[in-house]
């Protein structure tokens, strides 16, 4: 017995136990969510391969599911957001509302978020410069 009255091991099955609670709870279908943590959003697809690949935003590594169950977890219930085909159908749909092809709408959101990316950085340096 350990100092606190767990067997030895007794952690690491509780660990393994929550570790795949946590994976079990994880979505099965392709979408958009906001993560067990509250504040995260992660970009859940299956490429033409079949792999998983779970995008958080603003982190740049690529997980899978038991990454994203051990490293973002929390006391919320996963919350879909939308779906591919939900996104695709507003882009289309926003398109369509402003007389161009879908082709100018996505260059028409790149540029804007290549903006906000920009206006981020400078503001960054500007706070490093003070």
């Amino acid at each position: 017995m350990d100092t606190d009255g767990t067997a030895a091991g007794g952690w690491e099955e509780i660990i393994r136990g929550l570790i795949a609670r946590a994976t079990e709870s994880a979505p099965t279908e392709p979408g958009v969510y906001r993560m067990p943590c509250g504040e995260c959003v992660v970009d859940f697809f299956i490429t033409a391969e079949g792999e998983e690949h779970w995008l958080v935003a603003g982190d740049e590594r690529s997980y899978t599911r038991e990454t994203v169950a051990i490293a973002r977890h929390g006391d919320y219930p996963w919350e879909r957001l939308y779906t591919l085909a939900d996104a695709a159908e507003e882009i289309a749909r926003l398109a369509a509302a402003n007389g161009g092809g879908i082709d100018r709408m996505l260059k028409q959101l790149v540029r804007t978020d290549d903006d906000r990316e920009v206006e981020r950085r400078v503001r960054e340096l500007e706070g490093d410069e003070q």
